[in-house]
């Protein structure tokens, strides 16, 4: 396990009793539950494939979810909720993937419909397009292995089956097209990506894309000039991979997400999707600065988040 993982299921078991956010008079923004991959363990392999959970976590976790009575949103209707343009039921959460591989639409979306539980996907457009995205090629061996065990689950997602998921209500949205860190990008570099990636979205799914999550997603990462630029071409909402919500009333239009481990069991599950994990993105953003400050490069990248 992670160091920063071990730490943070320790830091915040311990303070469970006095984080848990759902008790609350004002209302919080939902919880929004990052996941990239579900796929199955390699044979003997201890190590599962970074930033994935099995089929067996996904389905205990959506179980818990429609157990506890949390009612899953599309990126629309949470983009109307926010806006005060319809109501927010009293649990609500919003279930997201990112990048597009096809475990995807092979494992993720059958079990959330098990649970009757919308998905909603941030695809890189550059992936689907078969096109080599140099985050994606650095792979761990446990990846490796993984790849050669389930080569099927991963192949990257293709438009028909984007169209599919899209017919059926998956909302599908950007992620960019290059999968790069725009805090270390030029304007012109920032335009030309997403432009690329917004028109293939109009070309394969006819439409423009209108949400946006930011490729890495910590601080640094998503600048204002970055998200100016995004909006300059239809980008109505964003959002990061940060730690902390705010109440509905805040009327913002950046939205933290919470990253859903492999190593997560389901007490610590629990304690993400009733906030219990919120207050450690203040020590994030604390750590992220020092690293800064220590640094000459500011666009240094966590390892959380991708």
């Amino acid at each position: 396990m992670r160091p920063s993982i071990f730490f943070s299921k320790v830091a915040t078991r311990a303070a469970w009793p006095v984080t848990r956010r759902d008790r609350g008079t004002a209302p919080l923004v939902p919880p929004v539950l990052c996941y990239h991959r579900v796929l199955p363990r390699s044979g003997n392999d201890k190590q599962q494939a970074r930033y994935s959970v099995t089929p067996a976590q996904f389905r205990a976790q959506m179980s818990v979810l429609a157990s506890e009575g949390f009612t899953s949103l599309t990126l629309r209707e949470f983009s109307g909720a926010m806006r005060g343009l319809r109501e927010l039921p009293p649990r609500s959460a919003l279930i997201t993937f990112d990048d597009g591989y096809n475990d995807n639409y092979a494992l993720a979306w059958p079990i959330a419909r098990e649970f009757g539980m919308k998905l909603n996907l941030f695809i890189c457009t550059g992936l689907v397009e078969g096109e080599n995205i140099e985050v994606f090629e650095r792979r761990t061996i446990s990846e490796k292995r993984s790849e050669e065990d389930y080569p099927a689950l991963w192949q990257p997602l293709q438009w028909s089956q984007l169209r599919e998921m899209s017919a059926a209500g998956v909302d599908v949205q950007f992620h960019s097209h290059g999968h790069e860190n725009m805090g270390s990008l030029s304007s012109a570099d920032i335009t030309a990506d997403a432009a690329r990636g917004i028109s293939l979205f109009k070309k394969h799914l006819g439409f423009t894309p209108t949400y946006f999550a930011f490729p890495f997603g910590h601080y640094g990462s998503y600048p204002h000039v970055a998200r100016a630029l995004l909006a300059e071409q239809g980008i109505e909402i964003f959002f990061t991979t940060e730690l902390g919500r705010k109440t509905v009333e805040d009327k913002q239009t950046t939205f933290s997400r919470i990253v859903i481990h492999t190593e997560d069991d389901l007490d610590s599950f629990r304690r993400k999707i009733y906030g219990g994990y919120d207050w450690m993105g203040t020590l994030r953003k604390l750590n992220y600065s020092v690293r800064g400050w220590l640094s000459s490069d500011q666009s240094t990248r966590w390892s959380e988040g991708s």
